[in-house]
């Protein structure tokens, strides 16, 4: 019994210290702009995506994340505008991220070589009425009195990409800010500061038949004091409407995906987790969707520098 709750406390620790500030997605190719503001403004002229998770379903206090990101590509392709915003809801915790995202594209023959950077406001709210006390006494938590606390942090990214690979790296949190609790109580007056999170990301997509395209794609992140994440992902693309495919996240899950694209421009994806670490025991699986639109809303997009931007192309449908 013993060895159970250190287990519990300790998964749940980690996942505390993680959604504090960025969540892991296993939809992370439909959400890149969250984890590296270089990709803002690389699909069309509009871009609109949204994203829930329900993680750890049966699991008391597990995370659920809310997810909505938009951004446009500009000025004949040579800028991205946007931004996003996420909540995290997390045991006792409540976060919220919004942010401000711009891109520069920098354009080669048949590539294209992006700079983003990244201003993100950050609050948090604790409830401590979704705490139970061993100890009722417990003089360092209020279970009466909600306490809400922000501030501003940010990100900068860069990606060499066309519609056949992508090779990326992007940096959250950079700056390292601090947030305080019950600032003027003494005895409960509690800090956390962020932590910068770097990742790398890379793609290739493949097909000898048109009719049925390969999607690999990894995902590797780094975050001082959280261990080392890496995800695999393969999703084949049949006659570009139906998705189906699977992930693996390293010492911790194997996700199915599936998933259908209508038109060239709207997009549902809905994956399944099947936890593989010691958490196993305690909870039911996660599960993820996303909801994508897609569209140059019907521009002139040669003359907008929006389709049809490589040499090569072959995948411009695979609007993820």
């Amino acid at each position: 019994m013993i060895r159970k709750y250190i287990i519990i406390v300790f998964t749940i620790f980690n996942a505390f210290v993680y959604a504090q500030q960025y969540p892991w997605w296993t939809h992370y190719r439909n959400n890149q702009t969250l984890n590296n503001p270089a990709f803002c403004g690389t699909k069309r002229l509009v871009d609109l995506r949204l994203n829930y998770r329900n993680q750890w379903t049966g699991f008391d206090g597990a995370p659920k994340t809310y997810a909505l990101a938009l951004n446009s590509r500009l000025w004949k392709g040579r800028l991205g505008m946007g931004g996003f915003i996420f909540k995290d809801d997390i045991g006792p915790f409540a976060n919220f991220n919004s942010s401000f995202t711009a891109a520069y594209h920098l354009k080669f023959s048949d590539s294209e070589l992006s700079f983003g950077v990244q201003g993100n406001y950050l609050s948090t709210r604790f409830n401590g009425n979704n705490i139970t006390l061993r100890n009722q006494q417990d003089k360092t938590i209020n279970q009466y009195v909600e306490d809400k606390t922000g501030n501003y942090d940010g990100s900068f990214g860069l990606v060499y990409y066309n519609d056949r690979f992508h090779v990326g790296v992007g940096a959250n949190n950079v700056v390292s800010s601090s947030f305080e609790f019950y600032k003027n109580d003494s005895i409960k007056k509690g800090t956390y500061t962020n932590v910068p999170h770097y990742n790398v990301s890379a793609g290739f997509n493949w097909a000898d038949n048109p009719d049925f395209t390969f999607e690999n794609s990894i995902l590797a992140a780094y975050i001082s004091g959280f261990p080392f994440s890496f995800d695999y992902t393969l999703r084949l693309h049949i006659k570009q409407q139906l998705i189906t495919g699977f992930s693996f996240r390293l010492n911790d899950a194997i996700a199915l995906h599936l998933g259908y694209t209508l038109k060239e421009k709207f997009q549902i994806l809905y994956s399944y987790d099947i936890v593989t670490s010691p958490l196993r025991k305690y909870q039911n699986g996660s599960h993820e969707i996303s909801l994508i639109f897609s569209s140059n809303m019907g521009t002139d997009i040669k003359k907008r520098g929006l389709d049809k931007r490589f040499k090569r192309q072959k995948y411009q449908y695979l609007i993820n």
